[in-house]
């Protein structure tokens, strides 16, 4: 049975995400910014008044990539680069 291939590139460890200007960082987690934030919506619980019941809250976050996985949206310019 095949395995998954990954495509070699010449000078692959220079195309990490630090080096590409869609790099960034939220609180530990380094994050591609390639695409708009993807927003999600929770049902917390209310305070008084209205102990009990749930109301939604919008969260949106860029989505947490690893940097030494191969990514096609590679563009040169980030913070090593």
């Amino acid at each position: 049975m095949a395995g998954l291939l990954i495509p070699a590139y010449p000078g692959v460890g220079r195309r990490s995400c630090r080096q590409c200007r869609h790099h960034g960082v939220e609180g530990g987690d380094v994050v591609c910014r390639r695409y708009p934030p993807q927003v999600t919506v929770v049902l917390v619980p209310q305070g008084a008044p209205r102990v009990g019941q749930l109301a939604p809250q919008p969260f949106a976050t860029f989505p947490p990539v690893v940097p030494e996985h191969v990514c096609g949206e590679f563009a040169p310019g980030g913070e090593g680069g």
